[in-house]
């Protein structure tokens, strides 16, 4: 796993994800699920399905050195439903920031591989 850095002392915990998972080549963005007001990262998959991304608490913007963890939901429906939606990553940060986010980034590349075939 490539774990993209630039500045270690202002980027948050989201910042550096973002940037890791873009440069495992997926389409990603920041946001806030309106109705649980969840700050979270998503990873856009082929045909509408998406994967967030938050920590247990529903934040990414934590310190990288208080990590407390992710967790990715796999939802076809994206924001529209949530029938269907698969959890395919949690974890408790306890491995520290780089081990737990190269763990998620390899769940959620293997996720969106799946689910990218299966559309296809």
């Amino acid at each position: 796993m490539t774990d993209v850095r630039i500045d270690p002392h202002d980027d948050t915990a989201g910042d550096r994800l973002i940037r890791t998972l873009e440069a495992h080549g997926l389409t990603v963005r920041s946001g806030t699920d309106a109705r649980t007001d969840t700050r979270m990262v998503t990873v856009d998959i082929a045909g509408g399905p998406e994967i967030w991304i938050a920590d247990p608490t529903g934040h990414t913007d934590s310190p990288v050195d208080a990590h407390p963890g992710w967790v990715a939901l796999y939802r076809p429906y994206a924001d529209l439903s949530d029938e269907g939606e698969t959890e395919v990553y949690r974890s408790e940060g306890a491995s520290g920031f780089t081990r737990d986010t190269a763990a998620l980034v390899v769940a959620v590349v293997q996720c969106a591989a799946a689910r990218s075939l299966a559309a296809a």
